[in-house]
């Protein structure tokens, strides 16, 4: 039985299945109530029964699921450079504990399981490293990288730069369907860039003459660090601005008319 002895009996088939993540006040398990405990303004600790587990440097933490003996704790820190990380406590008799901590700084995790291990799947901090996962088998956590997400509408729109009017430029700039193309454009570094300074904003492009736009910040740098993208609906021509914290606004790429508002914003910030 090794290292799946909290998952063995209580999860007794092979299929991987998404779990919906809902945090909960407590959880009753073998070993006693589960519950958070603390005052408002204490460092926060899991409980099991009369046992209990410091949760360093949070001040706020949630029960966010459970599986067989294991449950999911979502541990917030209260600052905004990451704002959640996580760990599974294991409630089977006579083997209770904390596991390590882990995450990406991520705060909406996908659960799945199978009969050896639990897995926690989100995205990564780094754009272009795309989902990661981390796979625990009662024991230790193990941080697997999945890569980029495929997007349906790249798939099925290759040259119909139209099909993507509502929908979001972060998908765009994240398809691996594009990434060869868009290496080829205008260079890894700056579709690394461009993807990790678009990660919040619009979740819709919107059309502007003849350009289809989108625009987005970086997480927590939202006032100094942003950026644009611009598909031109003629030509299909893609180009990009890139405001970065200290630095002259770049344009990327070679608009074949005048630029849109959206990308003309970004280019004349001070």
């Amino acid at each position: 039985m090794g290292r799946s002895a909290a998952l063995i009996g209580l999860i007794t088939f092979v299929l991987t299945l998404p779990v919906a993540t809902a945090a909960r006040d407590r959880f009753s398990s073998l070993s006693g109530d589960v519950r958070i405990v603390g005052g408002a303004m204490d460092i926060k600790a899991v409980a099991v029964g009369d046992r209990v587990f410091p949760l360093e440097v949070s001040y706020a933490a949630e029960l966010i699921d459970k599986i067989g003996n294991l449950i999911l704790v979502a541990i917030y820190s209260g600052g905004t450079g990451c704002p959640a990380e996580f760990a599974w406590l294991n409630t089977t008799p006579g083997k209770v504990g904390l596991s390590e901590t882990f995450g990406t700084c991520a705060d909406v995790p996908e659960v799945s399981y199978d009969a050896e291990t639990v897995t926690v799947t989100m995205n990564s901090f780094d754009a272009s490293e795309g989902l990661v996962a981390f796979v625990y088998d009662g024991e230790q956590i193990e941080r697997r990288s999945l890569g980029l997400v495929s997007s349906d509408i790249a798939r099925t729109s290759k040259g119909d730069v139209n099909a993507w009017i509502g929908e979001s430029p972060y998908e765009y700039l994240t398809a691996p369907e594009h990434e060869a193309e868009m290496i080829a454009n205008v260079g890894w570094d700056v579709l690394d860039e461009l993807r990790n300074t678009m990660i919040i904003g619009s979740q819709e492009m919107i059309v502007e003459g003849n350009w289809i736009v989108g625009s987005g910040c970086q997480p927590h740098m939202c006032n100094t660090d942003f950026a644009a993208m611009a598909l031109h609906r003629g030509s299909g021509n893609f180009i990009a601005a890139i405001k970065r914290d200290g630095v002259v606004p770049r344009l990327i790429g070679k608009p074949p008319e005048a630029l849109p508002v959206t990308i003309r914003k970004v280019m004349t910030s001070r």
